[in-house]
């Protein structure tokens, strides 16, 4: 644009119209004061407040860091709008307030050149609307633009509505303005404000209604069992397992009640080093095992492997598990049979057979739980 076009009226684009009022804003009112008062909501507001409205909405899209169709984005789109809307209604607002209020101060009333004023006066806010996207500082940008409007409506006002006594009248004109916006915010928040908030939460109850949020994920339920073996493989399990050859060794030739060791079998797989020995009496037989487990088990293989019921009543009987001083126990109890587990630190002891549920326990009290967590565990 020459330098003449800024005194002759001439329109530029709305880009060009938005920069000059906010960087050379005394040469840009002359300019404005020479042009014909056409309307402007629909070829300068309303443009601005879309801008702003769809930056707005695309940052908080991408700061939410996903996008999904659901209430919340719904909501965020009718806040855009509304957003427009306001903004709209605001600048006709002061436009209206501007030509009541100019008689006053010796002023023509004009509702052309009162909303010129409004109209490129709110440049500032309209453009701060483009802040959003940086958060952090939306509100910073939205308060500077906020002043500097005022700023821009005290140097428009003599250019474009000329007062009498302007050195007085101007200050006085501005303040005027500024009361009415304070009044119309007090408002919106008052009536508006509670409305907006009962409407999204409408919105948000019919767009779940129509569309219900997908369940949330299950969650992996897990034994009792496989919780203290995941406890105790990380706490207390040794890195490197012992040769199952050992584990051998910890059998007595006998135990109480009469049980005498028939066989002995070992191995060695899957995270753990495992012992089972065969005890028989007359009439009965128990199986007793040592299984040594090390930190990097699979718990639930591990639980499965054991087995381990939960708690309630059975055939003829009952299943109980109890947790006492970090070792995890578990009783089995049938018509004619009992199975006894214990879960320490770094080391599983079953017992197991046609027997009563005093005789498993008495095994393995027998070998000594503690005295292999010593041995075995970390």
């Amino acid at each position: 644009m020459t330098t003449d076009a800024l005194y002759t009226g001439e329109r530029s684009g709305l880009m060009a119209r938005a920069r000059d009022i906010l960087i050379r804003p005394v040469s840009e009112w002359r300019r404005i004061a020479g042009e014909e008062p056409l309307p402007l909501i629909g070829s300068y507001v309303l443009p601005l407040a879309v801008i702003g409205a769809v930056a707005g909405f695309v940052a908080s899209v991408l700061y939410a860091g996903v996008f999904e169709i659901n209430a919340a984005l719904v909501w965020k789109a009718v806040s855009a709008a509304l957003y427009v809307v306001f903004a709209v209604l605001c600048v006709r607002i002061a436009g209206w307030a501007i030509n009541m209020v100019a008689p006053r101060f010796g002023a023509e009333a004009n509702s052309g050149r009162a909303g010129q004023l409004a109209a490129y006066a709110s440049t500032p806010i309209l453009v701060a609307g483009l802040a959003a996207i940086a958060p952090p500082i939306t509100g910073v940008v939205v308060g500077a633009g906020v002043i500097y409007a005022f700023v821009l409506l005290a140097l428009g006002v003599q250019p474009v509505m000329p007062v009498s006594d302007p050195e007085n009248n101007v200050p006085r004109f501005t303040l005027s303005i500024v009361g009415v916006a304070i009044v119309v915010v007090a408002a919106f928040a008052t009536f508006v404000g509670p409305l907006i908030n009962t409407g999204r939460d409408a919105l948000s109850d019919a767009i779940e209604t129509v569309a219900p949020p997908p369940p949330p994920p299950a969650l992996p339920i897990t034994s009792a069992a496989e919780d203290a073996i995941s406890r105790l493989s990380q706490a207390n399990a040794t890195m490197l397992l012992i040769d199952a050859a050992r584990l051998e060794e910890q059998f007595p030739d006998t135990l109480p009640s009469g049980f005498a060791r028939q066989s002995v079998t070992y191995a060695q797989r899957g995270g753990v080093s495992r012992a089972d020995a065969v005890y028989r009496t007359e009439g009965a037989a128990l199986l007793l095992a040592i299984i040594q487990f090390s930190n990097d088990v699979d718990p639930a293989a591990f639980a499965t492997l054991l087995a381990i019921k939960p708690d309630g009543p059975n055939e003829g009987g009952y299943a109980r598990t109890q947790s006492i001083d970090g070792r995890f126990y578990a009783e089995e109890v049938g018509a004619q049979s009992a199975r006894y587990v214990v879960i320490g630190r770094g080391v599983v002891m079953i017992a197991e057979g046609r027997v009563t549920m005093d005789q498993a326990r008495a095994a393995i009290e027998t070998i000594g739980l503690p005295r292999l967590e010593t041995m075995y565990g970390r």
